[in-house]
């Protein structure tokens, strides 16, 4: 199988045009481990993302008295993705169970991409999101006292669960939405995600726009990328009485604006209208700010 075709078959780049997929097939970098090598070491700094060409690796994570494993990855599985947009210590240790062959994306290689390629920053969301649901399925077994929920199908580079700290049941939520926003502030100060805008909505309402991009759920979070340089109106409906919070990221904007927390009455609409950022409520103006 020549490189092209495993880069067209890897989860993470299927269906991008075929520009992109030459684009990255010239900015990888392809890499041979020996068996028992570790590729990336937990708490150190991270390159890029790796994609498993031929061989094993296992992903595993320092707990007291030793080591727990996360997962063994294959061929056309990921790791360390997450090092695409931060510079955080890695989460975990990843060393092969044989030889194995690697393709590396590095941070500065996936950036000058996305310059050119929007397409990747709709990607780097989803493996995000999908990353949060791992990492707030994790906290809420390690509540229950439950088993380690596992990295999902893609690869992530899912954190094991740690005993919990502080505030119990509803800090989870919190956490990941703290999480989550970080995470798309760090992606519109990368200027991965200038031709979108974002809008991250709480609970207890429900979003849709005609012309969305892509709908994201984490729990009871919901996420809409939206085009940045067409109008766009974002109907939200609330299923039940209490408030709710909106923030959308804007690339004209120097932050995310904030709206809330909005009171709400079963059955309420709202419209949210860009790129003026406006939301209404039955014909009145809800004031949001930086």
């Amino acid at each position: 199988m020549t490189l092209s075709e495993i880069i067209r078959n890897i989860e993470f780049f299927s269906g991008l045009d075929t520009k992109t997929l030459r684009r990255i097939e010239e900015s990888a970098v392809t890499c041979q481990f020996d068996s028992g090598e570790v590729i990336v070491k937990e708490g150190e700094m991270g390159l890029g993302m790796y994609v498993v060409i031929n061989g094993k690796v296992e992903v595993a994570k320092a707990v007291p008295g030793g080591q727990l494993k996360l997962a063994d990855l294959g061929p056309s599985q990921f790791f360390a993705e997450m090092s695409l947009i931060d510079e955080k210590p890695r989460a975990a240790t990843v060393t092969t169970l044989e030889r194995t062959e690697c393709l590396l994306l590095t941070r500065d290689s996936f950036l000058r991409l996305m310059e050119k390629s929007p397409q990747l920053g709709v990607r780097i969301s989803r493996v995000l999101a999908a990353r949060l649901r791992v990492a707030r399925e994790a906290h809420a077994a390690s509540l229950a006292g439950g088993a380690v929920v596992p990295a999902g199908p893609g690869q992530l580079e899912a954190p094991a669960p740690e005993p919990p700290t502080g505030p119990l049941p509803g800090s989870a939520k919190a956490v990941v939405h703290e999480q989550l926003m970080n995470a798309f502030d760090t992606l519109y100060s990368m200027k991965a995600l200038t031709r979108f805008s974002v809008a991250v909505l709480g609970c207890p309402v429900e979003g849709s726009a005609l012309n969305a991009i892509e709908e994201i759920r984490i729990g009871e979070t919901k996420v809409f990328l939206l085009p940045a340089d067409e109008p766009v109106d974002l109907s939200i409906s609330a299923y039940g009485a209490g408030q709710f919070n909106l923030h959308v990221f804007h690339p004209d904007a120097s932050g995310p604006v904030h709206f809330g927390p909005v009171e709400i009455r079963e059955a309420d609409n709202f419209r949210l209208s860009l790129p003026n950022l406006q939301l209404q409520a039955l014909g009145a103006s809800v004031a949001g700010g930086l």
